[in-house]
């Protein structure tokens, strides 16, 4: 009687463990996903303005070598 009362609750703490270990996967995982979605954004938002700063010094350097252009004439 007593072994059978201890296997049911080796029985149920290893169910509990199970439960627990896949718990904390799912939510390690989710938050790696979160991570990796945030850091995706970063990476877009730092191209984007990359790209506008290159844009906006490549429109400033036309203007400067347009107005030297027309003062040596």
């Amino acid at each position: 009687m007593m072994g059978e009362l201890w296997k049911n609750q080796m029985d149920d703490l290893l169910k509990y463990l199970i439960i627990i270990t896949l718990a904390y996967y799912l939510v390690k995982g989710l938050l790696y996903l979160l991570m990796w979605q945030m850091t995706f954004k970063v990476q877009e938002k730092a191209l984007a303005a990359k790209k506008k700063e290159k844009e906006r010094r490549q429109a400033e350097n036309e203007i400067w070598t347009s107005k030297t252009d027309d003062d040596s004439d």
